[in-house]
C-alpha cells in the first residue's frame, strides 16, 4: 500500500445490506476516504479492534448484534472511548435517536443516505476528532492544539473592564499585542456593526445571571468579509465567592460555517434542479400551515409527477433526464413567478409561491393565500402549457406532460402529512385518467388509497399462508364442444380480505413486484396440477398461464421455468404462456431469444388479447407463435357489429395464412359460436360452456364430457 493512501482517513463500515458497502466505495472512495466493511457487529468489532479506524458508521437494524449493542461494545474497547461513531438509522423518531446516543453514538444518520451530506459529515468529525485527541494526549501541547484549533483564551476584570488575551486570540483578531488597547470598548469596535448589540447583551446577560454562556458573532476586520467566532464566558469568584471578572475562549470558526453552510445547502436544496428537496419543502409547508391556521386562509399544495419520465430515462439515458427536470424547474419556476395567480398576492410576498424537487420526477408547488381553490387548478393548466413548451432537450425530441394532485387546506387535510399525502393520492388518480391531467383530492379517493393499502399489507402474507388459488376455464375445440384445455386464472382467498377476483389484486402486485412470485407460484401450480391431471386421465389438456411483462423480464425467468418442469417431470408440450402484445413490442435480441428458448423447451406461446394493443405483424412473423387470441371485446357484438365482424374475420384470415392456432375468448351464446365455426376458428372459451371453476369442478366438467363421449360411443 502506498504511504499516501494509508494517510487517508480509514472509515468502518458495520451494515448487513450489501449495497449500502458498494454505495459507499462509491461516494466515499472518490472523496478521499478508506473503507473497511463488516456485514454484522460481531466481525464489526473485531475488524475495529485490528485496524483502528478514524470514524465508524453502523447500522442500527442488523440480525444477531443490532447497531445498539455493537455500539457500545465499541465504546467499552481501550481504543474505542473517543472514535467517532455514526448511527444510521431507517427513521428519524426520538425513541432510535435517544438509543443511538446512550449507547455512545456521536450522531445519527437517517436512510437513505445523502452521500454527499455525509461526506462532508465524516470529514468534520474526524477532524473534530483529531483536535480532541490532540487536546488529551498532553498538556504541555496545549498552546499548539489551541493554535490548530483556532482557539484562545481570554480574561476580564469586570472592575474596569480590561482584557488579557492570549496570543492566539490576537492572531484571530489580527491585532499587534504591542499596539492594541486591550479593553472590552476596543474589542467591540472590532465586532460587526450589525452583531454589537447581539455581543452587549450576552455579557449583560452573563454578569446578570452569572451563568455561563456560549455565542457566535461575526468580526469585523479589513482582511476579510465575514470571519465568524464562537466566544464562551464563564464567572471568575473570589474567596468570598464574590463575581470578580469573566473568563473564556473564542474560536475562530469561519472555516467550520461556511463549512455549515455547504452542508445545510446540500442538506436542503435540491443537487440537480437548485430547488428546496423535501427536508426544505415540509419547513416550508408547516410555516404556510401555522400563518393559514392563525390568518384563516386557504392555501394549495400541488403534486407533480411527469408522466413518461422513466422511458425518457430509459431511451435517451440518464443524462438528459438530469436535463430535462433542470428544465422542468425552470420553466416552473419562471412561470410562476409572472404568472397572474403571483400577481395577485400582496407586494410583500414572502415565499408566496413555492417549488420544490421531492425526488425522481416528482415536485410539489405550494401556493399560499389562495382566494378561491379554483386558482390552484389554474395554476395547474398554466404548468401543462409550460411544459408543452419543451420540445427539446440536449438536440432530442421531447414530448412532456405531467399528472398533478391538488389539496386544499383546510377541507384536504389540517396538517402537513396529511395534505402532502392527499395531494400525493390526487395525483394518482390524475395519472389513471391519462397524461397530462389535474384532480383536486375527495375522500372517497383517501378510502380507496385505504383499501389498496390493506390489500398491499395482506398480499404479504398470501403465498406463506396459501391464500392463493388457480381458477380453471375449459377451452373447447369450436366446432366440437368437446374440452381440449384450460386457462389458468389466479384468485386470492384472502384469510382478512375474503375471496378477491383477479382486478382487485392483480394490477396492484404488478405494480409493487408482487407478481414476479405470484407468476412463479401459478407456474409451480400449473405444472403440480397436470402432473395429477395425468394420473386421471386428463394428461391431454393444455394449461394456459398468463405472464407479466415484470416477470417474463426477470433475469432468472428461463432457469426458473425450467426448473420447475424437471421438479414435476413432467412434458412441457402441455404448457402455453400467454404473452401480452406489451411483451412482444418492447422488440428487443432479449426477447427474441426468450421466446426461442421457451420454444425449444417445448413450451407453446400465445399472444393474449390479440388486437386490442399495438399489434404488429412484424412480431407474428419474428416470433415462434403458435396461437392468437382473439379478445372478448371484439366478440361479444358478434354478428350483429359488422366493424367486429370484419375485424374477427381478418385475424382469423391472418392466423390461418400464417398458420397459427386460433382461440377466441368471451363466447356466450350459439350465434357468437356458429360465427367463429363458419369462419375458421380453432378454439373458443367462454360462459356458453363453462365460468372459471376451481379445479374439482373442473375435473366434474371434463368427467361429464367424458361420460357424454362414452354414452355416445356405445350408442346410449
Amino acid at each position: 500500500m502506498k504511504n499516501s493512501e494509508v494517510t487517508l482517513p480509514l472509515v468502518l463500515i458495520i451494515d448487513d445490506d450489501p449495497t449500502v458497502h458498494l454505495w459507499a466505495k462509491r461516494h466515499l472512495s472518490i472523496a478521499g476516504f478508506r473503507l473497511v466493511s463488516a456485514l454484522n457487529g460481531e466481525e464489526g468489532i473485531a475488524i475495529f479492534q485490528t485496524c483502528c479506524p478514524d470514524v465508524v458508521l453502523i447500522d442500527v437494524e442488523m440480525p444477531g448484534k443490532d447497531g445498539f449493542t455493537t455500539c457500545s461494545e465499541i465504546r467499552r474497547l481501550p481504543n474505542g472511548k473517543n472514535i467517532p461513531i455514526l448511527m444510521v438509522t431507517g427513521t428519524e423518531d426520538a425513541e432510535r435517536v435517544a438509543l443511538s446516543f446512550e449507547a455512545g453514538a456521536t450522531d445519527f444518520v437517517v436512510k437513505p443516505i445523502n452521500w454527499k451530506v455525509l461526506m462532508h459529515r465524516l470529514e468534520y468529525m474526524i477532524k473534530a476528532s483529531g483536535i480532541l485527541h490532540q487536546l488529551e494526549q498532553s498538556q504541555s501541547r496545549l498552546s499548539k492544539a489551541q493554535k490548530m484549533a483556532k482557539l484562545g483564551n481570554w480574561e476580564m476584570s469586570i472592575a474596569d473592564y480590561k482584557l488579557h488575551w492570549s496570543d492566539e486570540i490576537y492572531a484571530i483578531f489580527e491585532q499587534n499585542p504591542d499596539s492594541f488597547s486591550a479593553h472590552f470598548n476596543a474589542f467591540l469596535d472590532l465586532v460587526h456593526d450589525n452583531d454589537k448589540l447581539l455581543v452587549i447583551e450576552a455579557f449583560e446577560k452573563a454578569l446578570r445571571n452569572k451563568t455561563p454562556l456560549t455565542f457566535d458573532y461575526r468580526l469585523n476586520i479589513g482582511s476579510v468579509d465575514d470571519r465568524y467566532v464562537e466566544q464562551q464566558i464563564e464567572m471568575i469568584f473570589n474567596a468570598q465567592n464574590q463575581l470578580t471578572g469573566l473568563t473564556g475562549t473564542i474560536q475562530d470558526i469561519s472555516e467550520r460555517k461556511v463549512h455549515e453552510q455547504q452542508v445545510r445547502h446540500l442538506a436542503y436544496y435540491d443537487e440537480i434542479t437548485s430547488l428546496p428537496n423535501r427536508a426544505c419543502f415540509l419547513n416550508l409547508l408547516a410555516k404556510a400551515l401555522e400563518l393559514a391556521k392563525r390568518n384563516q386562509r386557504l392555501f394549495a399544495v400541488l403534486f407533480m409527477d411527469l408522466d413518461g419520465f422513466k422511458a425518457i430515462n430509459d431511451s435517451f439515458g440518464h443524462q438528459v433526464g438530469d436535463l430535462l427536470l433542470q428544465e422542468v424547474a425552470a420553466k416552473i419556476s419562471e412561470g410562476l413567478r409572472r404568472s397572474d395567480i403571483a400577481s395577485r398576492y400582496s407586494l410583500d410576498q414572502h415565499s408566496s409561491i413555492d417549488v420544490a424537487r421531492l425526488g425522481g420526477d416528482e415536485f410539489t408547488i405550494l401556493l399560499n393565500e389562495l382566494t378561491q381553490p379554483e386558482d390552484a387548478a389554474i395554476v395547474a393548466a398554466n404548468i401543462q402549457k409550460w411544459l408543452g413548451e419543451i420540445t427539446a432537450i440536449d438536440e432530442n425530441q421531447i414530448v412532456i406532460a405531467a399528472s398533478i394532485g391538488i389539496a386544499i387546506y383546510p377541507q384536504d387535510g389540517n396538517d402537513c402529512e396529511e395534505l402532502l399525502k392527499n395531494a400525493d393520492i390526487a395525483m394518482y388518480h390524475a395519472k389513471k385518467a391519462g397524461k397530462g391531467h389535474s384532480q383536486f383530492f375527495h375522500e372517497d379517493m383517501n378510502l380507496k388509497v385505504k383499501k389498496r393499502q390493506k390489500i398491499e399489507s395482506c398480499m404479504q402474507q398470501a403465498l406463506s399462508n396459501n391464500e392463493l388459488r388457480l381458477y380453471y376455464q375449459p377451452v373447447v375445440n369450436a366446432a366440437t364442444g368437446m374440452i381440449i384445455g384450460a386457462e389458468a386464472l389466479m384468485r386470492w382467498e384472502s384469510a382478512q380480505l375474503g375471496f378477491l377476483p383477479p382486478m382487485d389484486f392483480i394490477p396492484l402486485a404488478e405494480e409493487n413486484g408482487f407478481i414476479i412470485k405470484f407468476g412463479e407460484w401459478a407456474i409451480r401450480e400449473a405444472c403440480r396440477q397436470h402432473k395429477q391431471w395425468q394420473k386421471q386421465g386428463m394428461g391431454y389438456l393444455t394449461i394456459a398461464v398468463n405472464l407479466s411483462s415484470s416477470q417474463f423480464n426477470q433475469a432468472n425467468f428461463i432457469p426458473m421455468v425450467q426448473a420447475i418442469l424437471d421438479e414435476y417431470a413432467v412434458d412441457p408440450g402441455f404448457l402455453v404462456f400467454e404473452l401480452t402484445e406489451t411483451i412482444l413490442m418492447a422488440d428487443t435480441q432479449k426477447v427474441v431469444d426468450a421466446l426461442w428458448k421457451l420454444k425449444e423447451m417445448g413450451i407453446k406461446l400465445s399472444v393474449d388479447d390479440f388486437g386490442v394493443g399495438y399489434s404488429s405483424l412484424s412480431y407474428l412473423k419474428k416470433f415462434p407463435l403458435d396461437t392468437l387470441k382473439i379478445d372478448r371485446s371484439f366478440v361479444k357484438d358478434i354478428p350483429g357489429n359488422l366493424d367486429d365482424v370484419a375485424i374477427v374475420k381478418a385475424i382469423l384470415m391472418l392466423a390461418n395464412t400464417l398458420s397459427l392456432h386460433t382461440v377466441a375468448e368471451g363466447v356466450e351464446n350459439e350465434q357468437q359460436r356458429e360465427f367463429l365455426v363458419n369462419n375458421n376458428c380453432d378454439a373458443i372459451q367462454g360462459f356458453l360452456f363453462a365460468k372459471p371453476m376451481p379445479v374439482d369442478e373442473f375435473k366434474h366438467y371434463w368427467q361429464a364430457q367424458a361420460d357424454n363421449k362414452r354414452s355416445e360411443t356405445c350408442g346410449i
